[in-house]
Formats: structure tokens, C-alpha cells, sequence
């Protein structure tokens, strides 16, 4: 338990330098449509993002949560990652649609936001998001938090239920 807590600490405090030593530019991506802000690639890698999303896995599964100590909701674990790298993104699932640029799913990329629609079988709401880990010809992977059997912060490949509740993918980092 000590070594992951110290792994743990020391990643809040190396993000933690990471961001008061670099200023951030911030720039529009989608005036009026897309009322969020996006940052630079130059400030924030996507690797910084996956990196630290990563130390969250295993981290329980907690409805309308968003909080490493209480565990996450989907969204909930989304805004955290994001929100530790100073971006202003929102908080419900069906939110992230009006963030970022949209980018076609053979386009993502990681560190992109992935959405989906709930879990009904009819909706078409967006109900769930993660963060695209891979893209590559031969695998797709998000990270995100779950209720399913996993039960908290996990990596999935995209299977034929996440195909079927696809929505669209958002880019913040540009």
C-alpha cells in the first residue's frame, strides 16, 4: 500500500510543478458552438494526460463521484484527469459535447475524449465517457470509469456493445 502511495504523491507533485512552471495559452476552438476552451499541445501532452490517468486505475466505481478517495463516475474520473491539467471542462457526461472539436472515430487520437450513449438499448443520450488510450489499425482502447464488471477505472478495447452506443469524439488539445 506505501509504494503505491508514494507513487501516487509523488505523480500529484511532479503534475503539480508541471503546471505553475509552464503558462498556459488558451485558445477557442469552435466560437459560440463549442463554449469550452482548449489548450495547446505544446502545454499538455497527451502522454502527461494518459500518464497520469493511468496511476487512477483500480480506483473504485462510485455514482455522481469524483473524488480519487471516493471513487469515480465516468465523467467524474474525465473532468478529474482533465481538470488537473487546467482545463475547464465539465462535469456531466452529456456535457462534453459541447467542448473541444470533433474528430471522426479513425481519427482519434489519445487523449481525445470518447463519448457513448447510456446503456438503454434505444437512447441515443450520451450517457458515458472515457479518454482514448489507442488507435491504431489493429486496437482501439479508452480508459475510463465502470460500472460494469471491471467496477472502476479500467482500460477496454472497443468492443461490438461500445460500437453500437458510439457518439462522437472531442478534441481538447490542439
Amino acid at each position: 500500500m506505501s509504494k503505491y502511495f508514494t507513487l501516487t504523491i509523488f505523480i500529484v507533485f511532479t503534475t503539480a510543478l508541471f503546471c505553475t512552471a509552464h503558462k498556459r495559452k488558451f485558445k477557442l476552438t469552435r466560437p459560440m458552438k463549442r463554449t469550452e476552451v482548449c489548450l495547446h499541445a505544446d502545454s499538455v501532452s497527451a502522454d502527461s494526460i494518459l500518464h497520469f490517468a493511468q496511476s487512477l486505475i483500480g480506483t473504485r466505481y462510485r455514482s455522481g463521484s469524483s473524488s480519487p478517495l471516493l471513487g469515480f463516475d465516468c465523467s467524474g474520473f474525465v473532468s478529474y484527469v482533465f481538470k488537473k491539467f487546467n482545463f475547464n471542462v465539465p462535469r456531466s457526461s452529456y456535457d462534453f459535447a459541447n467542448v473541444g472539436k470533433r474528430i471522426r472515430l479513425e481519427d482519434a487520437q489519445p487523449g481525445d475524449i470518447i463519448l457513448f450513449t447510456g446503456t438503454k438499448r434505444h437512447a441515443r443520450k450520451i450517457g458515458h465517457v472515457g479518454i482514448v488510450y489507442c488507435n491504431s489499425s489493429d486496437e482501439f482502447k479508452f480508459i475510463h470509469s465502470t460500472s460494469g464488471k471491471e467496477h472502476g477505472v479500467t482500460i477496454t478495447a472497443m468492443d461490438k456493445n461500445y460500437k453500437r452506443r458510439f457518439v462522437e469524439v472531442v478534441r481538447l488539445l490542439i
